[in-house]
């Protein structure tokens, strides 16, 4: 409801540099769409998510008819795992704490990367536990990691929420 949909129609084509092979309209309710000349630049789009406009993150995706009211409500984020220990940096490891957020897309091990989709209107998770059994350095099995999100605007700091700004937080005092 914050957005200005004229201004995102007008200005994400200038900014994915597609201003005159892609035309934008406000379908209400919060939604829009866009119809992309060539089925590639909106496969790069997609690909080069996520995305935000004034603040707000954006859910993109491929148009799908019939799905319910709330679609699309997935954004995929990378993230940096920070704390995990050097022996515990594997591609099943990384996996396994995406699948704790979300559904995982990609993982990076070189750079302690993870890509998810994550459900736009749930809470986004910042620090999760990770059993490092078998690891030299710990005592006990699990221990926190971090999560960095790349490219993350405009969430609620109480409640970890995308939907709306610390001062409309129904936890907010």
């Amino acid at each position: 409801m914050k957005q200005d949909m004229k201004a995102l129609i007008t200005n994400l084509p200038k900014i994915w540099k597609l201003e005159d092979h892609v035309v934008g309209t406000d379908l209400g309710f919060g939604k829009f769409q866009f119809v992309f000349e060539k089925e590639e630049d909106m496969d790069g789009v997609l690909n080069f998510q996520p995305f935000h406009f004034d603040y707000w993150m954006l859910c993109l995706a491929n148009w799908q008819p019939k799905k319910s009211q709330h679609y699309p409500s997935e954004i995929p984020f990378w993230f940096r795992v920070l704390c995990v220990p050097v022996e515990f940096k594997t591609a099943p490891m990384y996996e396994s704490i995406g699948n704790a957020i979300g559904r995982t897309v990609a993982v990076d091990v070189e750079h302690s990367r993870v890509q998810v989709v994550v459900d736009a209107f749930k809470e986004l998770c910042f620090e999760t536990t990770v059993d490092f059994a078998g690891g030299e350095f710990y005592e006990s099995e699990e221990a926190p990691v971090s999560l960095r999100y790349e490219k993350l605007f405009g969430y609620c700091y109480i409640c970890f929420s995308l939907c709306h700004k610390d001062e409309e937080c129904p936890l907010h005092e």
